[in-house]
């Protein structure tokens, strides 16, 4: 019971020492989307610098903004609305490797020579038939021809479960509200 005890010490000393996980631009399940330093004007003309730290947390499919002092104390929190903010550079060239990596498309990379483009969000109203809902985090990849002159096809990926949801993709009509 004592060598138990002390294992089981030593564990808790060991995990108090590892370094904490660090969040980066390409980290999981938590990633950096972008961060900023900003100078803020308070009542009677002062000025406090800032860090903005803007996050997705890929296990719960939200977004959220943390503020920092100078000291790099966290001093505000905001959960972000859902299909905000726009995709990082990071998450774009993801949802670009998960759609070369699809074996559903291997025959269009081989007969063509593909450009991938866009990266904008997805985000539909939920009903049982959609799969970019409140939770996701989908893009639009858009497979073109080498020329760019074409779509060969348009794609949706979900970051939160890494894979292609819609690999033939076709937005609905546009309707003006009633």
């Amino acid at each position: 019971m004592l060598i138990g005890a002390a294992a089981l010490l030593g564990a808790v000393v060991a995990a108090a020492q590892a370094p904490s996980r660090e969040i980066t631009r390409t980290s999981r399940p938590v990633r950096l989307l972008r961060s900023w330093e900003e100078t803020v004007k308070a009542s009677g003309g002062r000025e406090f610098p800032r860090r903005v730290d803007v996050l997705f947390d890929y296990s719960r499919g939200y977004a959220y903004e943390i503020t920092y002092n100078s000291e790099g104390r966290e001093v505000g929190r905001q959960q972000l609305g859902a299909g905000h903010p726009a995709p990082s550079r990071e998450e774009i060239d993801e949802a670009f490797s998960v759609v070369r990596n699809e074996p559903t498309f291997e025959r269009i990379f081989q007969r063509f020579n593909v450009v991938l483009e866009g990266g904008f969000i997805l985000l539909e109203t939920p009903t049982p038939d959609k799969r970019c809902g409140p939770g996701t985090r989908c893009l639009r990849v858009f497979l073109l021809s080498s020329d760019r002159a074409g779509t060969i096809r348009q794609a949706v990926v979900d970051l939160v479960k890494r894979e292609v949801v819609y690999p033939d993709f076709v937005p609905e009509p546009w309707r003006a509200p009633k």
